[in-house]
């Protein structure tokens, strides 16, 4: 968490279509300062929080095993963070869909235009910088076969259950309560369904995840100095100790929440 300060006062709303370009800078603010993405975006493919977490939207806003919502300030009706849950092996009935009230936007030409010329020039590369940058490719393989593990390995495929697929807070709103209302918001879900909800959550967050039930089940340990084409530069976010020139250790970690009964502890 970056700030600090009273709580917020907010309410959690369904997400709708006019709310992604807010949602999306949110995303992109947050992991502006993250170390871990900074790394990541030193490949040769670009790695554009903004356009990924709007693509996300727009892919799967509709979908009625995705529900998406916003936190929104009381006071000023401003969107403070927002959320989102997959649902595997549920019926979908069940799943408290209350999807967007607004048509889906025309397709960004321009926008699909600029992504494929950004990928024509991204293989412009000269030998030597094409070598430095195979190793963020290798950094995203490694992270990809992770999940690809926990997914077929981890998670049961014979029992209904909850992914969070993300959840974010804006950096000048966070430890004042909005992360809290969003993650009880995701757990109330699973607990009136009587499932489990997994996680795949950053270094930051764990320690969000772990105060409100999620338990690790496998980490993966990344010396980010091992796969960064350059140290950090003044003023960058690291893991470890600033003016030390290096990137530090990000822990990613694999976490489950089983469902709570009314009365349980921590319900």
């Amino acid at each position: 968490m970056m700030s600090s300060g009273k709580g917020i006062s907010v309410s959690i709303q369904p997400l709708n279509y006019a709310d992604i370009p807010a949602c999306a800078r949110i995303t992109s603010s947050a992991f502006s300062v993250d170390p871990h993405t900074i790394v990541k975006q030193l490949g040769r493919q670009p790695y554009d929080m903004y356009t990924i977490s709007r693509s996300g939207f727009l892919d799967t806003l509709h979908k009625k095993n995705y529900v998406y919502v916003k936190a929104v300030d009381d006071k000023t009706g401003e969107i403070l963070g927002h959320a989102g849950w997959a649902f595997r092996g549920m019926d979908q009935a069940r799943i408290p869909w209350n999807g967007p009230g607004d048509p889906k936007p025309a397709e960004d030409e321009q926008g699909q235009m600029q992504g494929k010329s950004d990928e024509t020039k991204s293989e412009d590369k000269d030998g030597e910088q094409e070598k430095e940058e195979n190793s963020i490719d290798c950094l995203h393989a490694l992270e990809d076969a992770d999940m690809q593990y926990w997914l077929s390995n981890l998670v049961p495929t014979d029992a209904p259950c909850m992914f969070v697929v993300g959840l974010i807070v804006s950096p000048s709103h966070q430890s004042r309560g909005v992360g809290r209302a969003l993650i009880s918001h995701g757990n109330a879900i699973a607990d009136d369904l009587g499932l489990s909800i997994w996680v795949h959550s950053s270094h930051q967050a764990y320690e969000a995840y772990k105060k409100f039930g999620f338990e690790t089940v496998r980490e993966l340990d990344i010396d980010l100095d091992e796969y960064a084409p350059r140290g950090p530069e003044d003023g960058e976010p690291v893991m470890g100790e600033k003016g030390s020139g290096r990137w530090g250790r990000y822990i990613i970690r694999y976490m489950k929440r089983i469902p709570r009964k009314l009365g349980d502890p921590g319900s």
